[in-house]
């Protein structure tokens, strides 16, 4: 059996501290600093510079300090933890009408394109590529590609994974594939699993995984020339992040008026 790559990276993070400023990096540096802290505390603040003192002082802090850097619940680490529990212990927990509907409802659609907060936004579905039957040679190229094309994405972009209940639209690119590379004799097999994969889609509820690419820019104004040149500029970011995407077979599309509509229907009914 082939092992399986896989290429993790917090894309909200610099590139900088992604490659230099790792985790490791910076559990090894805080500790460093900790431990000039209580050098300095001892021998500039309480004037004291007994050696066993010091050090069993760092010896106490540092434990304590990877305790808590390293501590899991959850797998989530237990510093991150933390700071969320309590802000959302001060949060707000039930909210009225109106105050709902300002962070849920707080955009428009216009054509393709969503207009919120001074922004304009088009999200694009992004189709993968299935790299399961690859060789060693052509995978590797294929994770060298896609790193690069993580760190020189277009600014102002979001990537997200969604699990939604699949549909027989879903599965449109599939029979029109079987098509493409079978026999014409075998026209009347392939209508027969078309109906009946089509059939148990439809009686079932199977989960799919959709991935969308969602770009943003400023919009000034809702005028016209404003509107155009910020859809431009949308149009611009998604070509370049389709085209590098493209020559991996991965591709995309901008999600018309109606699917625009239909995605947030999906995203608010699973929330309610």
């Amino acid at each position: 059996m082939r092992s399986v790559q896989v290429y993790k990276d917090n894309l909200r993070e610099h590139i900088f501290r992604t490659m230099f400023f790792t985790d490791t990096v910076l559990f090894v540096g805080f500790g460093i600093m900790l431990a000039m802290v209580v050098i300095l505390f001892y021998q500039i603040v309480l004037h004291v510079s007994e050696f066993g003192i010091i050090v069993s002082t760092i010896f106490l802090i540092e434990l304590f300090y990877a305790v808590i850097a390293t501590l899991k619940i959850d797998k989530q680490p237990l510093y991150k933890i933390i700071p969320r529990a309590m802000t959302y212990s001060v949060s707000q927990k039930q909210f009225t009408h109106k105050e709902l509907k300002r962070t849920t409802g707080d955009f428009t659609i216009v054509g393709d394109y969503i207009i919120r907060n001074k922004k304009l936004i088009a999200i694009f579905e992004i189709k993968p590529f299935d790299i399961a039957l690859l060789n060693d040679e052509e995978r590797n190229r294929y994770y060298s590609h896609i790193k690069t094309m993580l760190h020189t994405l277009p600014g102002k972009v979001q990537l997200i994974s969604r699990k939604e209940k699949a549909s027989v639209e879903d599965y449109h690119d599939h029979f029109f594939s079987l098509y493409d590379t079978a026999n014409n004799k075998l026209n009347w097999l392939i209508e027969q699993y078309i109906k009946d994969l089509s059939n148990i889609v439809d009686l079932n509820e199977f989960q799919i995984m959709k991935y969308y690419a969602v770009f943003s820019t400023p919009l000034v104004d809702r005028k016209d020339k404003q509107f155009a040149l910020a859809a431009q500029r949308l149009t611009d970011m998604g070509t370049r992040f389709s085209t590098a995407l493209s020559q991996e077979r991965i591709y995309t599309v901008q999600l018309t008026y109606q699917q625009l509509k239909d995605y947030f229907k999906k995203q608010f009914r699973n929330h309610l």
